[in-house]
This record gives structure tokens, sequence and C-alpha cells, in this order.
């Protein structure tokens, strides 16, 4: 059977469904045991844009709200049905057969997961993501943060924009809005690990190769959604690494440098995780740069942009250009940050947790030892 495009309003209907679940989970069971409350809620407002509402008083009961744009849902869905596009037909090209023979996962999706199934999946990988990333800007409390490290005015509200970003921000303003970034979305990584062991890794080492596969295949729709929604709130602007910390958001390369190490870590189990999903180590780090390799160039073919940017391919923090300046300031913010981070964080896995290995910080510090 021929698949057929969802509407708009189904997809906000089904997205609905998803989330609303989510939210009252969450409120049930974290919330309610914190004498808190957790609000979900879509905006009219024709823009790309999530935010995350506090009362900001992390001394008191959390009074949270995580609002999303209809039009956010609607955009990302059509992003995700045009990658399958581009993974069918202009893929097929040969500039891109090309290159993406170097690429031991490529974006050639599965016969066993249909179509229809495919872009759903990783459309809601793409959404749920960004749903829990508001719920990390929440847990940390970051309006406070931002206020009590980075001078920015007290706001009870947090949002990822397409069209913001733009604006001039102060040094600080600027390395600590990086630096909330980059925690809310290890604290997203989390919730999403864990909801697709739920949903698909086996319970025992004893499955069938099919389950195995489905496994598999979702996530690398994770991470292809989760770079699409990177890509689209980046919107138009640089995609090249900055010196410094600059506007408000990381680009997108250096959030996917923190996000796939987060994935793969935690699904490696400490070596472990082979057993119960069969891939490797170096299968997870193939899976997950793959992916969000192929993400990068669908958004190169699909904002029409003439040329490849340095340093656009999944690398690892230590080829990044800038590291010694970049990722100085980003560490020196955390490390200043993250004690009242952990008094204030309520809730969430400790593998939620920013964190930077002792052989990256070695060698971003040895010029100071």
């Amino acid at each position: 059977m021929k698949a057929t495009s969802l509407k708009d309003l189904d997809i906000y209907d089904k997205a609905t469904i998803v989330l609303s679940s989510i939210t009252k989970d969450l409120a049930d069971s974290v919330y309610a045991e914190l004498g808190g409350t957790l609000n979900f809620a879509w905006s009219i407002e024709p823009r790309v844009s999530a935010w995350a509402e506090s009362d900001n008083d992390p001394d008191s009961a959390p009074k949270h709200r995580v609002v999303m744009c209809y039009e956010l849902a609607r955009q990302l869905y059509r992003d995700v049905e045009k990658y399958h596009l581009f993974g069918e037909s202009d893929l097929l090209e040969e500039p891109y057969k090309t290159f993406f023979k170097a690429f031991k996962y490529p974006p050639v999706f599965q016969n066993h997961i249909d179509k229809l199934d495919s872009i759903w999946n990783m459309f809601i990988g793409a959404l749920t993501w960004v749903f829990f990333h508001e719920i990390g800007h929440l847990a940390q409390e970051h309006g406070y943060i931002r206020n009590k490290f980075g001078g920015q005015t007290l706001e009870t509200r947090i949002e990822d924009c397409e069209s913001h970003g733009t604006q001039e921000l102060g040094e600080k303003e600027s390395v600590i809005s990086h630096v909330t970034e980059f925690a809310a979305d290890v604290e997203a990584i989390q919730w999403c690990v864990q909801e697709l062991i739920r949903h698909f890794l086996p319970k025992d080492e004893n499955t069938d190769e099919s389950i195995l596969k489905e496994f598999q295949s979702n996530l690398f729709l994770l991470v292809c959604g989760i770079s699409c929604v990177l890509y689209r709130f980046n919107g138009d602007r640089l995609l090249e690494p900055q010196e410094h910390p600059v506007l408000s958001h990381p680009t997108p390369i250096r959030r996917l440098e923190v996000c796939l190490p987060n994935i793969f870590e935690k699904l490696d189990l400490g070596g472990h995780g082979q057993k119960l999903h069969q891939l490797s180590r170096s299968d997870l780090v193939y899976l997950c740069s793959d992916a969000a390799n192929s993400a990068g160039f669908f958004w190169l073919w699909h904002s029409r942009r003439n040329y490849i940017p340095d340093n656009f391919m999944i690398k690892g923090l230590l080829q990044d250009p800038f590291k010694t300046s970049y990722w100085k300031e980003i560490l020196t913010a955390w490390d200043e940050v993250e004690p009242d981070i952990r008094k204030i964080r309520r809730f969430g896995s400790s593998f939620g947790i920013l964190s930077f290995t002792a052989e990256f910080r070695l060698e971003i510090f040895k010029d100071n030892i």
C-alpha cells in the first residue's frame, strides 16, 4: 500500500497524545513526589519554537510548564518526510552515492519498517527530544542559573526558536547560555535513551533478530531526528564553529559532538550493551555518527547551500579547530555553575548531568599545567 502523508491536524492530534502522556507520567510521579506541577501546552504562534516556563525559585516546589508551537511540530514532520525523500531519491545521485560509500550505516531505510512508521518514529524521536530538552532547562532551573552567573535579566521563560539567536549577548551571557544549552541537551539524551530502551530494547539476550534490527533502526532514526531538530533551530545562521561562544546557542555540530558520545556511552553499558543489542562500542559510534552526518548533508541539500562548510563532519571534540579557546571557556563556565546545578536539580538520573572526560580536560588545560 502506498504511504500517505499525514495532514497537519493529524500531526497535531497524534503528537498531543504522545506529549500529554509523557507529561502526565512525569506529573504523576516525579512532580507529585516533589509537591510540584508540570503542564504541557500548545501555542498558535506561527513560529518554530518551544520554551520552558518556571517560577525560578529553586527553593520551592517546582511549578513548570513546557510549551511548543504547532508550527514546530508541523515543520519537524515535514523535514522528516523530506529526509526520507532524500534517502530514497537524491541519495541515489552519483555525488551522494560516492560520498555515502564511506558510511557503514548510510541512510537507506530498512524494508522491515514501513515508510510511514519510519517517518513517524523519527518525528516522535525529534519532538520528544525537544520536550525533554525543555525539561532539562527546568530540572536545572537554567533561568535562575543564567541570571546568577550570566547577568541576564531574570525571566520565567527559556526559549528555543528558529528566529532567535541572532541578538548580540555579552561575553559572559553567551558562554553561560551555551553551557546551559549543552546541559539541557544531555538531560534530553538521557530521557530519550531511556525511552528507546523501554520501547525497543529486548529484556533478555535471547531475542529474535528482527527485534534487534528494529532497535538499531530506531536508534538511527532517533539520532537523525535530533540532528534535524538542531539544524532546524539553527536556521540560516552560520554552521562554522566560532573561536568563542557567541549569540545564544552553539552550532549544531558542536551540540552533536556532545550529544552523540552521551548516546553511545549510555548504550555501551560499560561494555555489556552488546549482549542486549548486538552493537559493539565501535558499531554505536559508527551508527550515531553516520546518522548525524546523513542529516547534516540532508540539511545542506534541503536549505540549498551550495558549499560544504569547514568542520562539518562529526569527528570528536578534540578535532574542534578552536578547542583551546571555545571549549576552555565552556569547561570553565561549567565548573563554575555545576555545584549550583547539582544543588538545585531535584530529579533525573545522574547520567543526565553534563560531564567531560579527564582526558579531554587534560588536553584543553594542558597549557595551564
